[in-house]
């Protein structure tokens, strides 16, 4: 049973770790409750991040099922997200909010919507210039499967080379996080188009991931794409 004492934070960071450790179903059961202890604090913006991160958990959830539910309510999260920030003028929160209603696009096939909120997203970022380059290589993934395929990879290196030189400005492991997915995700676009750069760019996701062993999702997705190159 999960104990009702924890603050928010202490129970939406419980949360993500079970998140990342990809034990979901945990994770949702410690966000929620975050959720209900949060607004007895009245801390708005740890709702927003908590919806941040239970949004992430049903995205997740939706790519290992396919089970369209899972994306419904990851959008309805998204809305929340934003919908809130506005409400109480969290203007530090507007940046978040977009980038998980892209992500939230990005499950539905919707590329043109997932591009404006992304563009949105950074338009109202002013964090770390690594995280700025995830949110960008995002905007190149989307670009690219809108059909601006040159555009849309000269983007993604774009914030590949951000996240890079902003290696000194967060936790390491957020870094491998996005480094690895930005390869990752170039794999998988460039895997029919560019081959041999497409697996250049699958090895290179799979050594910063076997060195970070925090980095459970991201092996298993590395693995679950390494099996479309096998003809």
């Amino acid at each position: 049973m999960i104990r009702t004492k924890l603050s928010g934070h202490q129970l939406q960071s419980k949360g993500a770790r079970l998140r990342e450790n990809d034990k979901h179903t945990e994770a949702l059961r410690y966000l929620t409750l975050a959720l209900v202890v949060y607004q007895k604090e009245k801390k708005y913006r740890g709702i927003v991040d908590t919806l941040k991160d239970r949004c992430l958990t049903w995205k997740h959830l939706f790519l290992l099922t396919k089970d369209r539910v899972y994306a419904i309510l990851a959008q309805k999260d998204a809305e929340a997200m934003l919908e809130i920030s506005e409400k109480y003028e969290l203007e530090d929160k507007f940046h978040t909010s977009y980038f998980r209603l892209g992500e939230v696009a990005m499950l539905f096939e919707n590329y043109l919507p997932a591009v404006k909120y992304y563009q949105k997203a950074i338009k109202y970022y002013a964090g770390p210039l690594a995280e700025k380059g995830d949110y960008r290589y995002h905007l190149g993934e989307a670009l690219y499967r809108n059909g601006q395929k040159e555009k849309g990879k000269a983007t993604m290196l774009a914030g590949l080379r951000e996240i890079q030189k902003g290696v000194n400005e967060v936790n390491p492991f957020l870094i491998h996080v996005w480094e690895s997915g930005c390869y990752l995700r170039l794999a998988d676009l460039l895997k029919d188009d560019e081959p041999n750069e497409a697996r250049k760019y699958l090895e290179l996701a799979r050594e910063i991931a076997n060195k970070d062993p925090e980095l459970v999702i991201r092996r298993r997705q590395i693995e679950e794409l390494a099996k479309s190159f096998i003809k």
